[in-house]
């Protein structure tokens, strides 16, 4: 991963254009502004949707909880940002490797957005901010997507922008 790479800004407001931004990575290749592939970033976020589905067992500490929900998720969701160097419990770190399929995560992660937008009945508790309705939980699958894609910078943009700003 280079250390030269500038992270995109992201706001992702529909699934139709984050699934274009995938697609668009997969294709075209991308360079590294953080620590995850594009198939691990997809994985990861993509774990929301499942959950949402599905439900989990695992749940952050109440107080974590209480914190995400009255303090960070109205901030995320005003700012539509979530800052950078937050770590993932292990349980919800990506579960592929760095060098996997990223054509076939794209495809994977279509299938789940499909099967959330589908999704007729309420969603189970999110791990961190618990029951959300389906605006809220759209949103927040948005904005961290945003967030994660932004990591992945469209392969010749983070050259162009550092010639473009009079950088070597």
């Amino acid at each position: 991963m280079p250390a030269s790479v500038p992270r995109r800004r992201l706001d992702l407001r529909d699934f139709d254009t984050l699934l274009a931004d995938a697609e668009r990575l997969a294709r075209e290749g991308y360079d590294r502004a953080g620590k995850w592939s594009l198939a691990q970033a997809l994985d990861h976020v993509g774990a929301g949707l499942r959950v949402a589905l599905t439900g989990s067992p695992k749940r952050m500490p109440w107080p974590m909880r209480v914190t995400a929900r009255s303090l960070a998720l109205p901030l995320m969701r005003a700012w539509r940002w979530i800052p950078a160097g937050i770590p993932a419990p292990a349980w919800w770190q990506p579960q592929v490797p760095a060098d996997a399929d990223d054509a076939a995560a794209v495809a994977r992660f279509r299938a789940e957005v499909e099967a959330f937008g589908a999704h007729a009945g309420p969603y189970h508790p999110h791990p961190a901010f618990g029951r959300l309705d389906r605006e809220a939980y759209a949103d927040l699958m948005l904005i961290h997507a945003s967030h994660h894609l932004g990591f992945l910078v469209p392969r010749g943009t983070a050259t162009a922008r550092r010639g473009a700003a009079g950088a070597p």
